[in-house]
């Protein structure tokens, strides 16, 4: 029954901070719950030895132990399932209800209840973050500041005269402590998620540049290894369509020798921007080499993945008909190769795809070939069912 509790946009927890506020609030479960049973057993002392002792004071306290012990129940499983935030209302909200309740309702012993407003502060800050530790130090400060002008001068304990200068004394600094702990604890958590989102920008940053090729703007080969080797365990696990591209750029060399090396690398990067903007969003296109480039075509067959190749030989011939191109003329000679369910591994497919490589370029130049013309096998859609 407690799924319906689940993490959901009601009580959310970035999740970045999830793990860390989970393992926090389970320590400071136990933690407030062994301050509880301390601050329970003093208040037995007290009522039992004091001069107001009351059986109906016992028996609350004995009842408020029996519900919160099952909050806390409550709230560790919901920390289990993944609500952090919901716990820590519920935690921080029983608390504050329980103090309340015996700061108005039973004996004039404040100093008791006092204690315990700090709890569902705390409780907040840990369990919640942000500004949320202000929904409960604001209640009890103005729960502490009515109960004081109800009960005078024996506001602190019974016996105890606590009136003029040194009750606004006392009211003043709960007031602050209140405050000044729900303060500690946004800063705190202001803090804590700045730093992690620094951290987390910092490995975005590490992450493209160790997944990006620097000079196009691609995927690099390691990436696009790793995304092939994704890609082939979903095709041959669900039997579907994946097609492997190689493009080889034709006697690119004579541009760097002819141009210098700057224009070359001019051209690599606009001639990357001007095929990715052709290809699908879930196609990848990687540069693998100095001049060799690589596209991954998922649920593609072989003819569509022809297809794909003369879109990208258009866009070719659309870069270098721009006036700001100085290389009138340059074609690619292109490979093909589509996954097979004999395939053990990606090296089989990218055998096929180097393999027809090669055969374009021995035929010329801005030729392609597929698996079609290296070896004479039944292909996947032959195999593959509608």
């Amino acid at each position: 029954m407690l799924n319906i509790f689940r993490a959901g946009p009601l009580f959310h927890t970035d999740p970045e901070l999830s793990t860390l506020r989970a393992q926090l609030s389970k320590h400071a479960v136990i933690v407030v719950y062994v301050l509880f049973v301390i601050w329970l057993l003093a208040d037995l002392l007290i009522q039992q030895f004091g001069p107001s002792s009351a059986a109906n004071s016992i028996l609350f306290d004995l009842v408020a132990a029996i519900v919160l012990g099952v909050v806390a129940a409550i709230a560790l499983r919901l920390i289990h399932l993944g609500n952090t935030s919901l716990a820590g209302h519920i935690l921080a909200n029983s608390f504050l209800v329980f103090a309340l309740i015996i700061l108005f309702f039973f004996t004039p012993r404040v100093f008791i209840p006092a204690a315990l407003l700090f709890i569902p502060i705390a409780l907040a800050g840990m369990m919640i973050g942000g500004r949320t530790p202000f929904f409960y130090s604001v209640p009890a400060s103005l729960a502490l500041t009515v109960s004081y002008f109800m009960r005078g001068s024996e506001f602190l304990l019974p016996g105890f005269e606590l009136a003029g200068i040194s009750g606004y004394l006392f009211l003043g600094c709960q007031i602050v402590l209140h405050q000044g702990l729900a303060s500690m604890f946004t800063i705190t958590s202001a803090y804590v998620e700045s730093t992690i989102e620094k951290l987390l920008h910092q490995t975005e940053q590490l992450s493209h540049l160790a997944n990006t090729d620097p000079l196009s703007g691609l995927a690099n080969r390691r990436f696009f290894v790793e995304q092939l080797e994704r890609e082939f365990a979903r095709a041959k696990r669900y039997r579907r369509p994946l097609t492997l591209l190689y493009l080889d750029l034709d006697d690119f060399k004579s541009i760097n020798d002819r141009f210098g090396h700057v224009v070359g690398d001019d051209v690599i990067r606009n001639l990357s921007l001007s095929m990715r903007a052709v290809l699908r969003s879930t196609d990848l296109l990687a540069r693998i080499g100095g001049d060799e480039f690589a596209v991954l075509l998922p649920e593609t067959m072989i003819k569509g993945g022809v297809g794909v190749t003369q879109k990208l030989k258009r866009a070719v011939v659309a870069f270098t008909s721009r006036p700001d191109c100085v290389i009138t003329s340059l074609t690619f000679s292109a490979g093909l190769a589509q996954f097979r369910f004999e395939d053990e591994s990606i090296d089989d497919l990218l055998a096929r795809a180097d393999h027809a490589q090669y055969k374009a370029k021995d035929a010329g130049k801005g030729q392609i070939r597929t698996q079609h013309d290296t070896i004479q096998l039944s292909l996947f859609e032959e195999e593959q069912t509608p």
